[in-house]
This record gives structure tokens, sequence and C-alpha cells, in this order.
């Protein structure tokens, strides 16, 4: 990845484009790659925005989703996440948000760095809904939060529809709507190093089938952060830099995953 991406953390394509961005107290901007994935091509700055934790972006047919969600210290009830007009990325070199999506936990519950489980790194647009999912330090499982993307006139109070045996912390996730499947991203917090998996599940019924689940570990060790779907049976990943390896971008080829689960 290039040098000023060293803590990318999330991932969109419009219209065959890759987008990123930094996370924790980086700039509010976005970041288009070269189509090589080896450079930048546009930097666009998000006016009236604030990158407080920017880990995940989301995206529909009209808007980008930008999620400013991140919460290690567990000083944040919630969070916001920024609505772009697509439209408005092109050529551009700053945008305004359309509104902010601001919500709250209602279960929320203060804890230590760390230590607790209402950080969050993980957003993916289903139908009508923004479906967030936490990254629980404390128990690293995974809690899905369903945000109504269109309702930015007040702060949402949500609720956990479910907790999920994710094995792991997770970084990101993304929704292929042809196939029903999400892609999540994650990883184990060992005593040495520790190591990534992907998940693949189905959703039925408006909820992620986690029976469905197929469960892999990347063979490349590396501090994985953002995940999307990238062309048929494909995903785009990309991991921050740390003290063993530079910031860098990868294929998974999953076809066969969602063939055969094996």
């Amino acid at each position: 990845m290039p040098k000023n991406l060293s803590e990318t953390s999330g991932l969109a394509i419009i219209d065959g484009d890759v987008w990123t961005h930094n996370d924790t107290y980086g700039q509010n901007k976005l970041y288009r790659l070269d189509h090589d994935l080896k450079g930048v091509a546009q930097i666009v700055k998000v006016d009236k925005s604030r990158n407080q934790d920017w880990e995940d972006l989301a995206q529909d047919q009209q808007f980008l989703y930008v999620g400013d969600i991140g919460n290690n210290l567990a000083n944040r009830e919630g969070g916001v996440i920024y609505k772009i007009d697509r439209n408005q990325l092109n050529q551009q070199r700053v945008v305004t948000p359309t509104a902010a999506l601001k919500y709250q936990y209602t279960d929320f519950k203060k804890g230590w760095f760390n230590k607790h489980n209402f950080d969050s790194e993980a957003i993916t647009v289903v139908g009508d809904q923004i479906w967030l999912f936490t990254k629980n330090w404390k128990n690293e499982k995974t809690k899905l939060y369903q945000l109504n993307k269109s309702k930015v006139d007040q702060v949402q109070h949500v609720k956990p529809i479910a907790e999920y045996a994710s094995k792991g912390l997770i970084t990101s996730v993304d929704y292929d709507p042809k196939t029903a499947t999400l892609a999540f991203l994650g990883y184990r917090r060992n005593l040495y190093l520790g190591y990534s998996f992907i998940w693949l599940v189905k959703v039925k019924n408006n909820k992620p089938d986690w029976s469905t689940g197929i469960y892999k570990r990347l063979g490349i060790y590396s501090q994985w952060e953002a995940i999307h779907w990238y062309g048929a049976g494909k995903l785009l990943i990309t991991a921050e830099k740390n003290p063993l390896n530079k910031a860098m971008i990868g294929m998974v080829d999953v076809q066969k995953l969602l063939d055969t689960g094996e």
C-alpha cells in the first residue's frame, strides 16, 4: 500500500474504483487507489466531519457511508456514520456529507481499555439498513446492531439483535446481495503472534445464519483490517502497517468455498 495509507482500515468499491481511509485520529480524508492498487489517484477531504476513529466504509447505489465507530477506550456510548453522495466524489477535492447518522447502544456499559464489548470496526449495507458488528474484546464474539440508513434527524438508540460466536475480534464486514453472503475479517489475540481469519456467512430472514458459516485462517500474518467483495467469488483485503510488515493489500479467492463449503 502507499506510504500515506499506513493505517488503512476500510474499503469501498465505487464504479470499479477502490477507496480507503486511515483510522484513529487520522485526517478526515478518503483515498482512491490507482487501478494497479499501488498508488493514490485521488484524495478527497470530508468536510464537516471528524476522524475520531474511522474504522469502515459501506455503500449502496447512491451513498457512501463512513463509519466513525471505533471505541477502544469504551468512552463512547455510540458513534456516527457520515453519509456522502457518491456523485460528489467525481474528481472533487472536498465533499460535504448529506447527513450524519448518530447512534447510541441501549445496552452500553462502561469498561476498561480493550476489555469490553462496545467497540466496533465493521459496517455494511443490507437492504435499507446499515448493519454494525461489534469487536468484543471481552468475549471475542460479535453483536449485530441494525440502523435505519434514512433516519438522520435524531439519534438512533440501537439494541443488539443477536450475538455470534465469531471466535475472534471482527475488524470489517461486507455483504454481497447476489449471493446473500456476509464476508467477515478478524483476528485472534494469542499470547504471542495471533492470526487473522475470514468468515463467510449466509443471510436468511434478515439475520446472519451462523449455522452456514465457513471459517478459514489467513496464511499471511499481518494486521488485516478491511474486506470487500471484489467481483465474483473474490475478496479484497487490506492490512495496516505493523512492526513486522508494511501496509498491504491482497486478494482472496473464495469461489470454491462458496461452491463446496470446503
